[in-house]
C-alpha cells in the first residue's frame, strides 16, 4: 500500500513541528545538536510508524520493525567489535552512528513505501541526524556515512514497495481485449 495524499499526518508538517519543538535557537551548541540528533533518531522512525498506522498498513509497519532491528543488531555488533574512540574521548563506541542508521533505514522506508513525497523529507531528517552527531562531537564523517548505509541496507532489503502489475486478454468472436492493471 502507498501512502496516497494523506494530509492530517503529512511528514513534512511532523518534522517542521519537531523542528519548532526543539526550539530557535537549538542548533548553537554541542548539548543542543545532541538533542537535537535524539529527538530526530527517535522522530523518523516514529513517523514512519505512524504514518503506516495511519495507513492501516500492517505489513509496512512489519517490514520497517525488522529493518530497524537488524540495524540496531548490527550497529551494536560493529560497535562493540571496532572500539572506535568517539571525537569527545568519552568511550570507544564510535562506529558506526546508531542514531543515523536508525534515522536512514526509517527514511529508506518511506522512500520505499510512500515515493519520493515521503522520501525526500525523511532523507532530509536522516542527513540532519547525522549532520548533528558530527556537530556535536559524538562521530566522525566514516561513523555517520557507516551508518547511513547500513540502515538503507537493511530497510532496502526488507520493505516491499508493494507495487503490482497485472495483465489480462479477453478474445471475443469478433475482438480481442487488452487490460493492463496496477495497484499499490
Amino acid at each position: 500500500m502507498r501512502f496516497i495524499n494523506f494530509r492530517p499526518l503529512h511528514f513534512p508538517s511532523l518534522l517542521l513541528a519537531g523542528t519548532v519543538a526543539l526550539g530557535g535557537n537549538c542548533l548553537a551548541s554541542e548539548d543542543s545538536y545532541s538533542r537535537a540528533s535524539d529527538v530526530l533518531a527517535v522522530g523518523v522512525p516514529l513517523a514512519a510508524a505512524v504514518i503506516s498506522v495511519a495507513h492501516d498498513d500492517a505489513s509496512g509497519l512489519l517490514q520497517l520493525s525488522k529493518s530497524e532491528a537488524l540495524t540496531l543488531l548490527s550497529v551494536e555488533v560493529l560497535k562493540r567489535t571496532t572500539n572506535k574512540t568517539r571525537p569527545n574521548g568519552r568511550d570507544d563506541r564510535s562506529f558506526p552512528s546508531g542514531h543515523t542508521a536508525v534515522a536512514f533505514a526509517a527514511a529508506q522506508y518511506m522512500q520505499i513505501r510512500g515515493g519520493w513525497r515521503y522520501g525526500v523529507p525523511a532523507y532530509l531528517a536522516a542527513a540532519a541526524t547525522g549532520y548533528s552527531r558530527v556537530k556535536a562531537k559524538e562521530h566522525y564523517w566514516r561513523d555517520v556515512l557507516a551508518g547511513a548505509a547500513i540502515g538503507m541496507a537493511t530497510s532496502y532489503y526488507f520493505t516491499d514497495n508493494r507495487e503490482r502489475v497485472s495483465f489480462g486478454m479477453m478474445f471475443g468472436r469478433d475482438s480481442v481485449y487488452a487490460h493492463v492493471n496496477t495497484s499499490w
